[in-house]
Parts: structure tokens; C-alpha cells; sequence
């Protein structure tokens, strides 16, 4: 019995390993950026045993996948993981060596994408101390980081690399377009039906000077609408933050300052906040500002990256923010380009308003081969076939060893996700008469009886 036992976990063992697969997943993206506001772009996974469902920000800083917890029986199931719910989940008894300001431990649990794969012992960083004083973007739930390459996180299980390493993945790659139009996130393949040009792949260089990430690649500049490169000079790097809402250039005033470069501002005006140096351009009508009567037309402003050779429109609408969007002065509205505050490489931080515009491909690292960034244009997008039939300068010196990828088939069906927990019992709503509904954790609340005769 025992040896029938052994037999059919090898047999189950091997089809899995002979049948790679790929999912597509939605991502849940804001309609529009908003000026002081957070902007994330959340994938939906399984963690645990039974599964709970985690929507979590997309990190592309990150190698890790980070979840908020405390151990709240009566938390909402989205936005916190309660491993003394899962049966798989596993405590090393290791902290997080955090700060005062954030802090935690490790924890282990198995991660999957809608049934389709699966990792166990996925390493997690729990998160139970969050300061408000803590610098720099706070998400509201965790971060999925799916980098791979970080020297300080070689003692960690990483969720993509182990769905590659289990042979259940087509390929170690990445695919990714975070536009309102039609964002998706796509894991172990590259989905067609996503990009419309070619791949230009860069590969990814190695950060040497601390502990900041290994995405960044090189850019040949920044192109001005009359076509020329913005003096940055050369040998120029960007990094991608998919947390920022801007994008960060070494002098934002280099680029503004010159409408050959950005297009014809309104009136030749704009508004530069003192004390913060962020800039703004005409973009609505006000009286006080333009005089009575004055229509100021939608603003459309130029910002093109090129990188190995070809030229990536930013949408405009991306660079100005709405008048609706924006905290600039009444009849102007905020420019997302700002001045660096990070000294050193990279020289530019593109953050959503890039990706937002273009479809992004990460090749993780494996064995000899290197990572690598690959950039297309989202299909049915705003792009000419002109701009679409762009050619890279060049190929990476490994282009058919690391990046022959394999091209997805069907596109498997995802599970839907696990039903919420509730109570058997309906209860009533105040206020909304005939409305019943179940209560998460009802069964710890202490039961009061009310003494009426009191």
C-alpha cells in the first residue's frame, strides 16, 4: 500500500512538471492619478490553506511578498492575512529586523494564482508595526515585488522564481500593462493579445552601491517634440518605481524651460511652486487668472523616452494631471515631471505615468542569463503604425539563449475566488429593513444579556 502510495505521488509529481503553464490575471488600476493621493495597482492571489484572497500592489522595487496581519479575526479578507487561519502556514520564528517604524516577522505559506499554479513555503514578510512617521509611500495591504536578483534576499523563497523552478511555468518572465484601457498582469508568458510592436529588450543593470534594486537599464534620453535629446547627458540609467505617481529627470527645469521641448504652454506661462519646485501649466478657464471670457484649451505636452533606438510616447494626459487631479493654482494643472531628490544613478525614476503608457516585459535571471526589461506599446492605444514598426537599435548579446521565449496557447481558466467567511446565522441591519447578512468572527464576540428590569 505504501509503495502504491510513493508511486502515485511520483506519477502526480512528473505530470505537473510536464505541463508548464501561464495565467493572465486582471489588475485592478485607478481610473485617473490624483495629485497627494496614492495610486496602487492590485493583483489578486491565494495565500494559505483554506485559501484567502489578498489583493495586493504590484512592487516593481521589490522582491518580496508583503502582508499586512495582526491576527484580526473580524478584519476585512482582502486587505489582511491571518496566518493562525491557514493550515500551511509555517513561523520560522525569525523578525523582519525592522525598525520602530515598521517592523514584523517572517513567515512561510503557499501562494497561487486562480488554481491554475501553485508554490508552497513562499517566504512573506509579515507586517504588524506601521508608523505614520515612516518615510516614503505607505501601501494600504502589503506589495507583491516579483524582482529577482537582490543579493540581500538570496535566503529567501520567492514566489515567481519557485513557479519557474517547479516546472510549472512556460517561462521565467513577466508581462505587464497597467492602462485604464485594458491592465493585466501576466505570469509565465507573454500574451500577444497585450502589445503591439516588437520586444525591445535592455538588460537590467546591477546596482553596486547599496541596497536599492536591480532594475535598471539604459536610456538613451529623454526626445523633445522638435526631436532633439534634453541636454542629460550620456551614459544616462532609469530605474522603474511602480509606487510613484510622477517621473523624476536630474532638472525638471532643463525640460520645462523650453517649449521646443514640451509643446507651446498656454500664454508661454508656467507656475512654479517655490518652495517645492513642482510646476504647473495653463489647462481652464478663470477669469482672474486669463480675464473674463478666455477659453485656455486642454494642454498637450510632450514627453518621450527613448531607449536602445526607439522612442516611447508618454501619453499627455498622463504627464498633466486633470484639472480635476491636480493641487496647482486655480486655472493651472500640475506637471508630474519633477527634479530628482535621489542623487546618483538612476538619473530618471519612471513611475505610473510611464507605465501607464507603454507594456513592460521582466525576464527574471537564470542561471547564466541576466535580467532583462522588455518594452512594446499597449495594443489599441493611441499609437501610430509609424510609432508601432519602431526597430530596437540593437539585441542583447544572449537574445536567443535567454530570451526565446515560449508563446502561450489557450489561456487557462482561473478559479473563482474563495466564497468570504461568514456566520450561518443571518443578521439584521439597522436602518435597512429586511436586510439580513452574515458576520465574520461573530463567534468571538463576548455575548451581553441586557438586564431590563434593572
Amino acid at each position: 500500500m505504501i509503495g502504491i502510495r510513493l508511486l502515485l505521488l511520483v506519477t502526480a509529481h512528473l505530470a505537473q512538471a510536464a505541463s508548464p503553464t501561464w495565467v493572465s490575471l486582471n489588475v485592478s488600476v485607478p481610473p485617473m492619478l490624483i495629485d497627494g493621493d496614492d495610486a496602487f495597482n492590485y493583483v489578486d492571489m491565494f495565500v494559505g490553506t483554506p485559501p484567502q484572497l489578498l489583493s495586493l500592489p504590484i512592487d516593481m522595487q521589490s522582491d518580496l511578498i508583503s502582508v499586512y496581519s495582526n491576527d484580526c479575526p473580524f478584519c476585512p479578507g482582502t486587505t489582511l492575512y491571518d496566518s493562525r487561519q491557514s493550515s500551511s502556514a509555517k513561523d520560522p520564528n525569525k523578525s523582519l529586523n525592522g525598525t520602530a517604524q515598521l517592523n514584523g516577522k517572517w513567515i512561510s505559506d503557499s501562494i497561487g494564482f486562480g488554481g491554475v499554479v501553485q508554490a508552497e513555503d513562499i517566504s512573506i514578510a509579515m507586517i504588524n508595526t506601521l508608523s505614520t512617521n515612516l518615510k516614503g509611500v505607505r501601501t494600504i495591504n502589503g506589495g507583491f515585488g516579483f524582482q529577482d536578483g537582490l543579493p540581500r534576499n538570496n535566503s529567501i523563497r520567492k514566489l515567481i522564481p519557485e513557479l519557474y523552478a517547479t516546472g510549472q511555468l512556460l517561462n521565467p518572465v513577466v508581462g505587464m500593462r497597467l492602462d485604464p484601457l485594458n491592465p493585466k498582469l501576466t505570469i509565465g508568458a507573454l500574451d500577444p493579445n497585450d502589445y503591439d510592436g516588437e520586444i525591445n529588450w535592455v538588460q537590467l543593470e546591477p546596482n553596486n552601491a547599496g541596497d536599492n534594486l536591480y532594475n535598471q537599464f539604459k536610456v538613451d534620453g529623454i526626445v523633445g517634440r522638435n526631436g532633439t535629446m534634453v541636454p542629460y547627458g550620456d551614459n544616462l540609467l532609469g530605474g522603474i518605481n511602480s509606487l510613484f505617481l510622477g517621473i523624476a529627470v536630474p532638472d525638471n527645469f532643463t525640460w520645462s524651460l523650453e517649449e521646443d521641448f514640451t509643446g507651446p504652454f498656454y500664454n508661454h506661462s508656467l507656475s512654479i511652486d517655490a518652495s517645492s519646485g513642482r510646476l504647473s501649466v495653463g489647462c481652464s478657464d478663470n477669469a482672474i487668472v486669463w480675464g473674463p471670457g478666455v477659453h485656455v484649451p486642454t494642454p498637450y505636452v510632450d514627453f518621450t523616452v527613448q531607449i536602445n533606438g526607439v522612442k516611447y510616447m508618454m501619453d499627455s494626459q498622463e504627464i498633466v494631471r486633470s484639472v480635476n487631479a491636480s493641487l496647482a493654482p486655480k486655472g493651472f494643472c500640475s506637471l508630474v515631471v519633477r527634479t530628482s531628490t535621489v542623487k546618483g544613478k538612476p538619473d530618471f525614476w519612471f513611475g505610473l505615468p510611464f507605465l501607464r503608457s507603454i507594456y513592460i516585459a521582466y525576464r527574471l535571471p537564470t542561471g547564466e542569463c541576466p535580467g532583462y526589461y522588455g518594452f512594446a506599446f499597449p495594443k489599441g492605444a493611441n499609437r501610430t503604425q509609424e510609432q508601432i514598426s519602431q526597430k530596437p537599435r540593437s539585441t542583447p548579446a544572449q537574445m536567443s539563449q535567454c530570451l526565446n521565449l515560449a508563446a502561450p496557447t489557450s489561456t487557462p481558466t482561473l478559479a473563482p475566488p474563495p466564497a468570504p467567511e461568514g456566520s450561518s446565522v443571518l443578521y439584521s441591519v439597522y436602518g435597512q429593513e429586511g436586510l439580513q447578512v452574515p458576520l465574520k468572527g461573530v463567534e468571538f464576540l463576548k455575548k451581553g444579556v441586557w438586564n431590563v428590569t434593572a
